[in-house]
C-alpha cells in the first residue's frame, strides 16, 4: 500500500476552451473557402468573398481575444489550485500510454494564450486594412497558426501538441510560399525531436533504459492522495479522479455507489479501506491500487503515478512524492536523474531533444523569408513556453541544467548576431525576437521560469508591434518604442525586468557553486549581456533604416498607425504589470510573473540584482549606439558583416549533414529500386550463361572420350559430365549467400535513414 499526502490541482470543467482552438480554425477554413473560390470567379465576385474573408476572420480573432482575456480572469478569481480542463476524445489506450485530446488552463498556459489572442487579432486587423490582393489565402494561413499556436498553449499533453506543432509548421510555411527547404526541414527536425522527447519521458517516468531493454520500476501506476481540500460530506469520504477520461473505477473490497464508475468522476463513498481497480479498455489491463483508506471528511484523488502523456498530471506528480530505493521519498526530478538511457541520464536526454527541437523552430523562423504576416512571430512560442512547462524537471546545479543553459545561450548568441547583419527588416526583428526566447530557455534552465514567462509575452508583443510599424509607415517614434521594449532599453518596462531576473539568476549562480561551476555560470552571464547587445543592435538598425523611408515615402493608413500605438503600449505596460518587484533587492513583494509560472528556489542577492540591471540597461544602450555608428556609414562596416558569419558557419554545417542524410536516404532508395530488382536478374542471368559453357564443355569432352584408345595413350579422360551438378550446386549458394547479405544491407539501411 502506498498512500500520500499533496495539493493537487483542482479540475474544473470548462466547455468553452474549446473556443480558444476552434474559432481561429474556423475562420481559417472560411478564409481559405474563399480564396479558393475567389480565384476561380469574376472580379465582383472576388471583392465579395475578399471581404467574407475580412469579416470572418475579425469576428473569429476578436472573440478568440475576449475569451482568452475572460478565461484568464475567471481563472485569476478562482480559489488558488484551480485549473480549467476540458476533454475532448479519447484517441488510443495501450497499457499506460493514454493519448487523450484534452485542453488544460492554468496561469502559465494563460497568460501565452492572452498573448497570442492578442497578436492574432492585430495579425486579422492589418491584413484586413491592407489592400493586398491575395488577403484572403493570407488570412487563412494566418488562423492556422493561430490555431496552432493556441492549441500549443492550451493542449494537455503529447497528442494536442504534437498536433499543434504540425500545423504551426504547416502555416508558417504557407505563409512563406514554400520559401527555402532549409526552415522547413528545420522546423520539421524541431517537431521529431520534441515528439521523442516526450516518449522517452513518458517511459522514463516508469523505468530505466539499460543494456538488456527497458526495466520497469516497482513503483504503483496509479495512487491515491489525500488533499487538503475537505470533503463534500463530513461523514463520508469523496472519491475523485479526473484523468484518464472513459476508465472505469470499481472496488474489490466493498461496491462504489454507480459501480462502475467512468472517469471523469467525484463520488461520495463510505470510509474505510478499499481496494481499487482501474480498467482502461481491451488494450489495457487492469491495474489495482491495493488497501487504501478512504477518510471520513476529506478529498482523495485518485491521480497517475508513473508514465503519464499528460502535462497535467505531471505537475501533480511533482506535487506526489515518489518511493525511494532506500525506503522514505524522492521527487521527480531526482527519480529522473538517477535513471539512464544508454547511459546518459535521462532527464538530460528528455530536455535535449525537447527544448533543442524547439529551438529549432527559432531558427527556422529566423530564416524564413517573404513573412510579412505578424501572425508570423508565433512560430517562436514552441521555445519558451516548453521551457517553461519542463523547468520543474530542470536542476539548475546539474548536468542536465547546464546543457539547457548551454542550448539556450549558444542559440541566443548565433541568432542575435545575425539578426544586427541581416539587411531585411523583418528578418532582422524576427531575428531578434528569437534570440529573445533562446534567452528565455536560458532562464528556464538557470531556474527562473518568471523571467522566461516575461521575456516571451512582452518580446512577442513588441515584435508584432515593430512589424505592424514597418507596414504602416507612420510614426517611427512608436516603433522605437517597441524596440526598446523588446531589448530592455526602458527599466522596468517591456522585456527590462525579464533580462535582469536572467542576470541576476546566472549572476547568483556563480556566487554559489565551485570555481569551475562560476566560471560557467560567468560565462553565461556574460553571452546574456552580449546578446542582449546585438538585439539591441539588429532591432535599431530597423529603426534607423525605417526613419529614411519613412522620410522619402511617408505612410498613409492612419488604422494601422493606431494599431502599432496598442501593441506597444500593451507590450510596455504588460512588462510592468508582469515584471514589477521588490523580492529581488530584499523586499517582499514578489513580480506577477512568478506567481503565475511558480516560486523560484535561487537565493537573492541585492548586489547581484542590482549589478544585472546595469548590465542590461549599459547591454541595450551598447546596442544602440552601434546601431547608429552602422547605420552612419555609407556602407556595411566590417565588424558589422563579420557577425553573420557564425550563423553562416552554422548553416553550412547544417546544409551538409543534410546533403549527406539526403545522398545516404537516395542511396537506399537507389539500392532498394535497382539492386533488389537488377542483381538476382544479373545473378540469374550469369548462373545460366555458366550452365550453357558448363554444359558444351562436357560435351566437348565426353566427344573426345569416344575417340579411340590409343589416340589417347598415356593421357586420362576426365568425365566433367559427373562434375556439373556439384559446381552448380556451390553456385546456386553463393548466389543465394550474396542476395542475403545485399538484402540484409538495405534493410539495416533503411532502419537506420527511415
Amino acid at each position: 500500500m502506498f498512500e500520500a499526502s499533496g495539493s493537487l490541482a483542482i479540475v474544473q470543467p470548462v466547455l468553452t476552451l474549446l473556443g480558444l482552438v476552434v474559432l481561429p480554425l474556423v475562420w481559417a477554413a472560411i478564409a481559405a473557402l474563399c480564396a479558393g473560390a475567389a480565384s476561380g470567379g469574376r472580379r465582383a465576385g472576388s471583392a465579395v468573398h475578399g471581404a467574407i474573408a475580412r469579416a470572418s476572420a475579425v469576428t473569429c480573432a476578436v472573440a478568440t481575444l475576449g475569451l482568452a482575456v475572460t478565461l484568464a480572469i475567471r481563472l485569476a478569481l478562482a480559489p488558488r489550485g484551480h485549473i480549467f480542463v476540458q476533454h475532448v476524445a479519447a484517441l488510443a489506450r495501450l497499457g499506460q500510454l493514454d493519448l487523450a485530446f484534452d485542453l488544460a488552463l492554468d496561469p502559465r498556459s494563460a497568460a501565452f494564450a492572452v498573448v497570442v489572442g492578442m497578436v492574432a487579432c492585430a495579425s486579422a486587423l492589418q491584413t484586413s486594412w491592407s489592400s493586398r490582393p491575395d488577403a484572403a489565402s493570407r488570412l487563412a494561413w494566418s488562423g492556422l497558426v493561430a490555431g496552432a499556436a493556441m492549441l500549443l498553449c492550451v493542449g494537455d499533453g503529447l497528442a494536442p501538441i504534437v498536433v499543434a506543432l504540425g500545423l504551426l509548421s504547416l502555416g508558417a510555411w504557407g505563409l512563406s510560399r514554400g520559401g527555402a527547404a532549409a526552415p522547413n526541414a528545420a522546423s520539421l527536425a524541431g517537431n521529431v525531436a520534441v515528439v521523442l522527447g516526450f516518449v522517452f519521458l513518458f517511459w522514463s517516468l516508469g523505468g530505466a533504459f539499460g543494456a538488456e531493454g527497458y526495466d520497469p520500476d516497482g513503483a504503483p501506476r496509479f495512487v491515491l492522495v489525500t488533499t487538503p481540500a475537505p470533503g463534500a460530506d463530513p461523514e463520508k469520504a469523496t472519491l475523485v479522479m479526473t484523468t484518464h477520461a472513459g476508465a472505469q473505477l470499481s472496488s474489490d473490497d466493498a461496491e462504489l455507489p454507480g459501480e462502475p464508475l467512468l472517469s471523469p468522476l467525484s463520488v461520495v463513498v463510505e470510509p474505510g479501506v478499499h481496494t481499487l481497480r482501474v480498467h482502461g479498455g481491451a488494450a489495457s489491463g487492469d491495474v489495482i491500487v491495493p488497501r487504501v483508506a478512504l477518510v471520513p471528511g476529506r478529498t482523495h484523488v485518485l491521480t497517475p503515478y508513473g508514465p503519464t502523456a499528460s502535462l497535467r498530471a505531471l505537475d501533480d506528480q511533482l506535487a506526489v512524492p515518489r518511493l525511494a530505493p532506500a525506503g522514505g521519498a524522492a521527487t521527480v526530478r531526482s527519480a529522473l536523474a538517477g535513471r539512464t538511457i544508454n547511459g546518459l541520464r535521462a532527464s538530460a536526454v528528455v530536455l535535449l531533444l525537447a527544448l533543442g527541437g524547439a529551438l529549432l523552430h527559432l531558427h527556422a523562423s529566423a530564416s524564413r523569408r517573404g513573412l510579412q504576416a505578424l501572425v508570423t512571430v508565433l512560430e517562436v512560442v514552441p521555445a519558451p513556453y516548453l521551457a517553461l512547462r519542463l523547468a520543474p524537471l530542470v536542476d539548475p546545479s546539474a548536468a542536465d541544467g547546464a546543457l539547457v543553459v548551454l542550448l539556450g545561450a549558444g542559440s541566443a548568441v548565433v541568432l542575435a548576431a545575425r539578426a544586427a547583419s541581416v539587411d531585411d527588416a523583418h528578418q532582422a526583428l524576427r531575428g531578434v525576437l528569437a534570440a529573445i526566447a533562446s534567452i528565455s530557455v536560458v532562464a528556464a534552465g538557470l531556474g527562473d521560469p518568471a523571467a522566461a514567462l516575461i521575456l516571451a509575452a512582452s518580446s512577442i508583443v513588441s515584435t508584432s508591434a515593430a512589424l505592424a510599424a514597418i507596414e504602416a509607415r507612420r510614426d517611427a517614434r512608436w516603433l522605437g518604442m517597441a524596440c526598446a521594449g523588446a531589448v530592455g532599453l526602458l527599466p522596468g518596462a517591456g522585456a527590462s525586468s525579464g533580462y535582469v531576473l536572467a542576470l541576476s539568476a546566472a549572476l547568483g549562480s556563480a556566487t554559489t557553486g565551485s570555481v569551475g561551476w562560476a566560471v560557467f555560470a560567468g560565462g553565461v552571464a556574460a553571452s546574456l549581456v552580449v546578446s542582449c547587445m546585438l538585439g539591441a543592435l539588429g532591432a535599431f538598425r530597423v529603426y534607423d533604416a525605417l526613419i529614411r523611408a519613412t522620410a522619402r515615402e511617408p505612410g498613409s493608413s492612419r488604422a494601422q498607425g493606431a494599431l502599432v500605438i496598442v501593441l506597444a503600449v500593451t507590450a510596455l505596460i504588460g512588462g510592468v504589470a508582469l515584471g514589477v518587484g521588490t523580492t529581488m533587492f530584499g523586499g517582499h513583494v514578489a513580480p506577477l510573473a512568478r506567481r503565475l509560472a511558480g516560486p523560484v528556489a535561487l537565493p537573492e542577492h541585492r548586489l547581484t540584482a542590482a549589478a544585472a540591471v546595469v548590465l542590461s540597461l549599459l547591454a541595450a544602450v551598447g546596442g544602440v549606439a552601434l546601431a547608429r555608428r552602422a547605420s552612419a556609414s555609407s556602407a556595411p562596416p566590417r565588424w558589422l558583416v563579420a557577425l553573420g558569419r557564425p550563423y553562416d558557419v552554422l548553416r553550412a554545417a547544417a546544409s551538409g549533414l543534410s546533403r549527406i542524410a539526403l545522398f545516404l536516404h537516395r542511396s537506399v532508395g537507389a539500392m532498394d529500386r535497382d539492386v533488389i530488382d537488377d542483381v538476382p536478374r544479373a545473378l540469374v542471368e550469369v548462373a545460366a550463361r555458366a550452365g550453357r559453357g558448363l554444359r558444351g564443355l562436357s560435351r566437348g569432352v565426353a566427344e573426345r572420350g569416344a575417340l579411340p584408345r590409343d589416340r589417347a595413350a598415356g593421357g586420362v579422360a576426365v568425365e566433367l559430365s559427373t562434375v556439373e551438378p556439384r559446381t552448380a550446386e556451390r553456385m546456386r549458394t553463393v548466389a543465394i549467400l550474396v542476395m542475403v547479405a545485399l538484402l540484409g544491407l538495405v534493410v539495416l539501411s533503411s532502419l537506420l535513414l527511415g
